[in-house]
């Protein structure tokens, strides 16, 4: 509680209800056009672009209390076999301190980045073999990237651990229009990878990505096969699009993952799109795609139950849809809706279509610090969540506040 209370209270910092960000490359400034003179006069020099420091520090503190229908306390979030449900959101009823995040980035020829996180989001977000911190009340704390990089020319190359190319949304709370993160950001997609990432850029509205890693949030290899890394981005000023796949050998279950390597594995292949859409300069529409596939695992039933037999092959798809409009200057909503079929049961525990809606208001009293609020309702086709009584329900609903203060 007390780190709570010091994170609302700590800095008076946070940037004014942040635009959209994807986990792909941003669209870079346009430049301002000349303005015009008099023939008789020679036009004035255009002024230099500010040149990056070499060195850049930031970071942000989140706080949050959420209210699930359910019930209190971690089951308040959870499905009805035990397993997680919403991504970030473990403590139902009680004030959780999210994440204390701080990052340094080294600008230039050669470059870097260190980007540490405390709280309870980085018991979600450590990689394999720190992740899943089995007490959810717990402060953790993970290096979520920490990477050198290299650029020459249009090429530029990293190497370390780096959040994914995949997905509409980001680990950081800032850089969301909501507050909850979307089904597809937690069960569709990973979070970081540890490898190396080569960027071709021909231009500034043109990338493209390749790269090699150890799999989906897996900080060490454990001698085991790699992951392939593709990408490329549009990114023009008013519409923009993303297109990544990863396909490698993946493990079914990190718990299962040996010294030796010679745990169960399969083959595990993801195709992702993001596209965002800027109507006018208040509404902005963003639109996600996922399609997943994994071979040599279990699958269970719509009851959660194993189904006897071999190993076999499951697949996961999904699409979320965003529309925020800026009312006023520190006045935003944003509205979330999406569906994810998990065929299969491999990635939520049940073979189940689970859809939720979500809507955030944010208020920006000041440039540094937002309060948002924010309803969501998830629904299932199957009695997938038990409330307090023990009763099962396909449907569960909450109520979110959040404070943000980036610095």
């Amino acid at each position: 509680m007390r780190l709570f209370i010091a994170a609302l209270t700590a800095a008076g910092a946070l940037c004014a209800v942040p635009a959209f960000a994807l986990a792909q490359p941003t669209t870079p400034a346009a430049s301002p056009a000349p303005s015009a003179s008099p023939a008789s006069s020679p036009s004035p020099s255009p002024s230099p672009s500010p040149t990056p420091r070499a060195w850049a520090a930031s970071g942000f503190a989140a706080a949050s209390y959420n209210a699930s229908s359910l019930g209190p306390g971690t089951a308040g979030f959870s499905f009805a076999n035990g397993g997680a449900s919403r991504v970030f959101d473990t403590i139902s009823r009680q004030p959780m301190l999210n994440a204390i995040n701080v990052q340094l980035v080294k600008n230039g020829t050669f470059s870097g980045k260190i980007e540490l996180t405390a709280g309870t989001n980085a018991n979600v977000i450590a990689s394999y073999p720190y992740a899943n911190n089995p007490n959810p009340l717990q402060t953790a704390f993970d290096v979520t990237q920490a990477y050198a990089g290299y650029s020459s020319g249009l090429f530029s190359l990293i190497a370390g651990k780096f959040e994914t190319l995949a997905g509409a949304e980001v680990i950081e709370d800032p850089a969301n229009v909501n507050i909850s993160r979307s089904i597809l950001f937690g069960y569709a997609v990973p979070f970081t990878h540890t490898g190396a990432r080569l960027t071709y850029a021909p231009n500034s509205l043109i990338s493209l990505i390749a790269g090699v890693n150890n799999g989906w949030d897996n900080l060490k290899g454990a001698g085991g096969p790699r992951t392939a890394e593709l990408g490329a981005a549009y990114n023009g000023s008013v519409i923009s699009v993303t297109a990544q796949g990863y396909m490698g050998m993946e493990r079914y279950s990190n718990s299962m993952w040996s010294a030796t390597g010679d745990s169960p594995a399969g083959h595990r292949s993801l195709i992702d799109v993001v596209g965002t859409y800027h109507t006018t300069p208040k509404l902005t529409l963003v639109g996600n795609f996922d399609s997943g596939r994994q071979t040599a695992v279990p699958l269970v039933d719509s009851t959660g139950t194993f189904i006897g037999g071999p190993l076999g092959t499951a697949t996961w798809n999904g699409v979320a849809g965003y529309a925020e409009y800026q009312i006023t200057a520190k006045l935003s909503a944003a509205l979330r809706g999406e569906t994810f079929d998990d065929h299969g049961g491999y990635r939520t525990g049940y073979d189940q279509q689970w859809g939720e809606t979500t809507l955030t208001l944010a208020y920006a009293p000041s440039a540094p610090v937002v309060f948002r609020l924010e309803g969501r309702s998830d629904h299932s086709n199957h009695l997938v969540w038990a409330d307090q009584t023990g009763a099962l329900r396909g449907n569960m609903q909450s109520l979110a506040a959040q404070v943000l203060v980036k610095f």
